[in-house]
């Protein structure tokens, strides 16, 4: 039930639950903030901020990284998708459908690119996590 309020109202709601949810009316109208936080989670915080101040080309690449990876993700999904997509929308035989066909090499060709991408991408996070634990005894 909706009521009218005055300008400059605030409610505030505590709760003990480690994950509510709210139904999607609700966390439009409002601004919901977590404050639990881990010993781990505020430790790679503080590493975050760590190797920001002291290397800042190494934080950046490690952004860069993920970002990287996710989008490789991504690309692999859609190729997937439409690889289904073709699949289930061919007419007759699959091996007479010749754009079917070039999708597919298409698809087996990006997915070795991405997936070497992802290889090497998976190598160098470990370099950068072995230089990043170099400043963990200072976070």
């Amino acid at each position: 039930k909706e009521v009218d309020v005055m300008k400059g109202f605030n409610l505030y709601i505590t709760t003990k639950l480690p994950n509510p949810s709210y139904t999607p009316e609700v966390s439009a109208r409002t601004s919901i903030i977590d404050f639990t936080v881990t010993v781990k989670g505020l430790e790679d915080q503080l590493l975050g901020r760590v190797i920001l101040t002291e290397k800042q080309e190494l934080e950046s690449e490690r952004v860069k990284l993920m970002e990287e990876v996710t989008a490789n993700k991504r690309k692999m999904k859609e190729l997937e998708d439409n690889l289904l997509y073709r699949l289930t929308s061919t007419k007759g035989s699959l091996v007479d459908d010749e754009s079917l066909i070039e999708v597919l090499r298409t698809t087996k060709h990006t997915a070795e690119e991405v997936t070497q991408k992802l290889e090497i991408a998976a190598q160098t996070e470990i370099k950068i996590n072995a230089a990043r634990e170099e400043y963990r005894p200072v976070a």
